[in-house]
C-alpha cells in the first residue's frame, strides 16, 4: 500500500497524511495512525509477545536457570524438593553468586541465584549459561554433601 507522508504545512490540504486506511469485509473503512509523532520513535510493541525477541533479559535468565536445574534434577531426583529462586541483587553484607538456605520449620530448602552478579561475571550468553550450570551444581552438591563433579559431568566448565 502506498502511503503519503506529508509535511506539517500540508496538513490542511491532505487530512489523511501519515495514516493508513483498510477496508473490512463489510466495506467499513478504518483508519489507524502509524506515524512517528514529534520524533519520539515507534509507537507500540516492536514484536508480538510470542516472539522470543520480546522476552526481557530477566525472563530469558529465568528460563536458563530452570533449564539447567531440570537437567540436574533429571540426574538426581531428590533435588526436586529444593525450591529455586532468582533475585536481581544479593544482600549487601553477603555478596555471592547464589545462596543455599536449608529447610527450616516447614519451609523447603531453597537455592537463590542472583541474576546481576552472574551476568556481570559472565562475558557472553554462552559463558552465562555455563556459569549458571556451575553455580547450581555447586549449590546442589552442598545440599547433597557430595563433590559437584559427581553431580554434573561437565563441572567445571572453564
Amino acid at each position: 500500500m502506498l502511503m503519503r507522508v506529508g509535511h506539517r504545512s500540508d496538513r490542511g490540504a491532505h487530512s489523511d497524511a501519515g495514516s493508513t486506511a483498510t477496508i473490512t469485509s463489510r466495506g467499513v473503512r478504518l483508519r489507524m495512525r502509524r506515524r512517528d509523532r514529534r520524533g519520539r520513535g515507534v509507537r507500540g510493541p516492536l514484536a508480538p509477545q510470542a516472539v522470543p525477541v520480546s522476552r526481557s533479559r530477566a525472563t530469558q535468565f529465568d528460563e536458563q536457570v530452570l533449564f539447567a536445574w531440570d537437567r540436574l534434577v533429571s540426574v538426581r531426583p531428590e533435588l526436586g524438593f529444593i525450591e529455586i529462586a532468582v533475585s536481581d541483587v544479593p544482600e549487601p553484607d553477603n555478596p555471592c553468586l547464589a545462596h543455599f538456605d536449608p529447610a527450616d520449620a516447614g519451609l523447603p530448602a531453597r537455592i537463590t541465584v542472583y541474576r546481576w552478579a552472574l551476568e556481570l561475571r559472565a562475558g557472553s550468553p554462552v559463558m552465562l549459561y555455563a556459569l549458571i550450570g556451575d553455580v547450581l551444581a555447586e549449590q546442589a552438591a552442598a545440599f547433597l554433601a557430595i563433590d559437584p563433579a559427581l553431580l554434573d559431568a561437565k563441572y567445571p566448565r572453564a
